[in-house]
């Protein structure tokens, strides 16, 4: 199991990946990235790219705007999952 600092890195790494055109300057944990510009296209490439890094899967009941409101939100689901 990966630490949750570690867990934080990878996932604001993967969140850039996704979304290249964040101000990173703007970028915070709590950021609500919906309106940094994720939508439900993008959501897809960020949740497969997420269960793939971290050997996790996500049930959909785990996938609504909740769950990826943030990298906190998100870092919060992982660990849940990993725990």
């Amino acid at each position: 199991m990966k630490s949750l600092d570690l867990i934080k890195q990878e996932t604001k790494n993967i969140v850039l990946n996704v979304l290249p055109n964040i101000n990173i300057e703007d970028f915070s944990e709590s950021s609500n990235l919906f309106s940094m510009g994720l939508d439900s296209v993008n959501a897809m490439t960020l949740v497969l790219k997420l269960q793939n890094n971290f050997g996790i899967k996500f049930t959909v009941s785990d996938i609504n705007a909740g769950n990826f409101q943030s990298v906190e939100t998100i870092v919060k689901l992982i660990n849940e999952k990993q725990g």
